[in-house]
């Protein structure tokens, strides 16, 4: 039996959580049944030789745009691939690439909505309810991105499917190798996970521990990941007199590994969240994780089990949720546990795999028949 032949279309191939999604789904993806190919529209990037060592090939196309010209250079490339199913992830890659997958003749077309993204434009958002003409189904990685595809984009509900992202166990470190790995500092220690980037909202974060008083705030806050808030997120620990205290550890492809020396993981989104990476690997180390009430955290953290929700841009709130676990650390021991066990029973990177390829194989099934 001959095996389908998939194909991942991506912007690019960084450190982001659609990047490791696409990385988990070729990982997991079954080989007896599906030969995968990863294709990068515009640059590739740091998870490319990842993929590619554990055995899935990575292609880099050079587009820049999706102008006509850049859509028929994919297209050439999709017909010489033959793939018989063409997923696309994120709004840049499935443009191009379900432009590309009509004019290729592709037998089926699967979408993947990784994010709330409301720097999307009224053109942006015409382009996406024309393509979803040509597209079987649209998965979206919560269901908060359900609704606002709904809602918002105004794709028609029948082709929307919720699959929640999943993630591997985590590297076996323990917190005293951890430790090590980040010098030792100060504790407490609380950390955040992500690009420094303004809807990140590290910002808040810090505002929020100058508020607490001594013995009850972090010894340490840790930021891992780089981006263009850097410099002010420098500046606002400044201003709070907490400077000392903050550690940039810049973009680490060994995250994991340092998450079990932390105490505490706070994700203070302010918007644009699509499920959460961040929160799971966080609470796949055991911590206790603290969130903003935004997009798909809520689907993540059980509040009052595995950790706490906030309401967005509020740093009373959030440093109120961080003083309720640092001042017990029996409690952010008991949370950590809990979410520890949550990832493990229903946001593994296999059971999202299996449920993507159920998806493949109906979309493929509806076309032959019809």
């Amino acid at each position: 039996m001959r095996r389908a032949r998939i194909v991942h279309l991506v912007e690019a191939l960084g450190l982001g959580g659609l990047e490791r999604v696409v990385q988990g789904l070729a990982r997991h993806a079954d080989r007896r049944r599906f030969e995968v190919e990863v294709i990068c529209a515009a640059r590739s990037g740091a998870l490319a030789d990842e993929i590619q060592a554990a055995g899935t090939p990575v292609r880099t196309l050079g587009i820049a745009s999706y102008f006509p010209a850049d859509v028929l250079r994919a297209a050439r490339s999709l017909r010489r691939a033959a793939p018989d199913v063409v997923h696309s992830h994120g709004h840049f890659a499935g443009v191009v690439g379900r432009a590309a997958s009509v004019c290729a003749g592709v037998p089926a077309v699967v979408h993947h909505l990784h994010t709330i993204d409301t720097t999307l434009r009224p053109r942006h958002l015409r382009l996406e309810r024309w393509l979803a003409r040509a597209t079987d189904r649209i998965l979206c990685c919560s269901r908060a991105v359900e609704r606002h595809a709904a809602d918002v984009i105004r794709l028609p509900k029948r082709l929307l499917l919720t699959i929640h992202n999943g993630i591997d166990p985590a590297p076996p470190t323990g917190r005293e190798a951890a430790l090590d790995l980040l010098g030792r500092p100060a504790p407490p220690l609380v950390g955040c996970l992500g690009s420094l980037a303004p809807h990140k909202g590290q910002g808040v974060l810090l505002r929020a521990c100058a508020l607490l008083p001594p013995g009850l705030a972090p010894g340490t806050i840790v930021l891992i990941g780089e981006g263009p808030e850097r410099q002010s997120l420098a500046r606002i620990a400044d201003e709070q007199r907490i400077g000392d205290r903050v550690l940039f550890l810049g973009a680490r492809s060994d995250a994991r590994t340092l998450l079990p020396g932390l105490d505490l993981v706070v994700v203070p989104s302010l918007d644009r969240e699509g499920l959460g990476l961040a929160a799971l690997e966080a609470m796949d180390a055991a911590c206790p994780v603290v969130a903003s009430r935004v997009g798909g955290l809520a689907e993540v953290v059980d509040d009052g089990r595995t950790g706490f929700l906030v309401p967005p841009d509020d740093p009373v709130a959030l440093a109120t949720a961080i003083r309720r676990v640092l001042e017990r650390p029996d409690r952010g021991r008991g949370l950590g546990e809990a979410g520890r066990w949550r990832v493990e029973a229903e946001f593994r990177a296999a059971t999202m795999a299996r449920r993507v390829e159920e998806v493949y194989e109906e979309a493929l099934h509806a076309r032959r028949a019809a």
